[in-house]
């Protein structure tokens, strides 16, 4: 009976000594979730305010163009949208803006607009391809890479037969996203890639190179056989005043040996404002852990023409009370009037290149 009493006494202790492990166990496990909870808690508070942030960034430099656009007729880099601007500072995060201009670049999209060939923007696109010493064929396969056809536009373009039997992909046969995607076209290299990307962007939509904002090497384009130092005089010029018009343009002495053909050609392809600009917002939170944490997002802003008569048109007859009026005096702001608004956006958990 004692052997069985002590016995019964060692079961019940290792039980009850189970039971405790057991609890112990559990009530870590509990806790370890707990914490996990609460910081995936705090990680996504967190994330949700950079996100808030960069939302308020969006609208800063939406005001900010909106802002410049009722100051001025032309864009320039006296303007308030290209000066440095601060970081805004909310407690104990911030917000950071900067903002480029992407009429100063040739738009890739600007060679196949509308189901046809811009002949004038690929004239262009060679000539600045020559001018960084690339090749100009690259303008071509560009083209077919975009255009809606599968006929090869000019020798040294390529369409869907080439690259099937080169790497069995197919073209997508539709505007550029990303300058990125050059990589995919025929001819152009890494190192071409690299010598082009500052002096082109992809905007959605056709967006004609602001003459106040351009590079010298992209301003040479204009014309065969001109240099970048050619162009430096007009650089030094618009710096102290901007081009008013594209008239006055070809008032300069660089550009005089233009003929009226060739100019007709090229004011399509040019202007003294811009109508895409590209903001970098950066989000910063220093956080209660002691940790800083980024987000960041690149945000499109188109600056496009408003279609007036569409405006006029949905207004009806409401307005015909003062239409003499308003036609009066507010010719000149039709035809200033412009829409300005976020096209696309894009969130990236690293700086991009900018």
């Amino acid at each position: 009976m004692s052997m069985t009493a002590h016995s019964q006494r060692g079961v019940a202790l290792l039980t009850i000594l189970l039971l405790v492990v057991s609890i112990t166990v559990v009530a870590g496990a509990m806790l370890a979730s707990q914490k996990i909870a609460i910081r995936r808690s705090g990680l996504l508070f967190d994330q949700n305010q950079l996100l808030q942030d960069i939302s308020a960034g969006q609208q800063l430099a939406l005001t900010m163009i909106r802002a410049d656009n009722k100051l001025n007729d032309t864009d320039s880099a006296q303007d308030i949208w290209a000066q440095p601007i601060p970081p805004y500072a909310l407690g104990g995060h911030s917000i950071g803006i900067e903002v480029r201009d992407e009429a100063s670049r040739f738009n890739i999209n600007n060679l196949y607009q509308n189901g046809a060939v811009d002949t004038a923007a690929v004239a262009m696109f060679q000539r600045l391809l020559t001018q960084l010493n690339l090749e100009p064929d690259i303008a071509i396969a560009v083209l077919d890479y975009q255009d809606s056809d599968s006929e090869v536009y000019k020798d040294g373009g390529a369409e869907d037969a080439v690259y099937t039997q080169q790497s069995n992909t197919t073209l997508p046969n539709q505007s550029f996203v990303s300058i990125d995607q050059l990589q995919e076209v025929r001819g152009v290299t890494a190192e071409a890639l690299k010598t082009l990307r500052p002096y082109i962007t992809a905007v959605p939509y056709f967006v004609p190179v602001n003459v106040n904002t351009a590079s010298p090497v992209l301003l040479a384009a204009l014309m065969d056989g001109a240099t970048s130092e050619q162009m430096q005089g007009l650089v030094d010029m618009r710096s102290k005043q901007a081009i008013a018009t594209i008239d006055d343009l070809w008032q300069l002495p660089v550009l005089s040996s233009l003929d009226d053909a060739q100019r007709k050609d090229l004011s399509t392809l040019l202007a003294v404002d811009s109508q895409a600009f590209l903001a970098l917002i950066t989000a910063t939170d220093s956080g209660s852990i002691g940790q800083t944490r980024q987000r960041f997002a690149t945000v499109l802003i188109s600056k496009t023409p408003t279609d007036v008569s569409a405006v006029e048109s949905s207004n009806g007859n409401a307005n015909n009370g003062g239409a003499d009026s308003a036609n009066n005096s507010g010719t000149d702001n039709k035809e200033k009037a412009k829409t300005i608004e976020i096209v696309t956006q894009r969130l990236w958990a690293f700086r991009p290149s900018f």
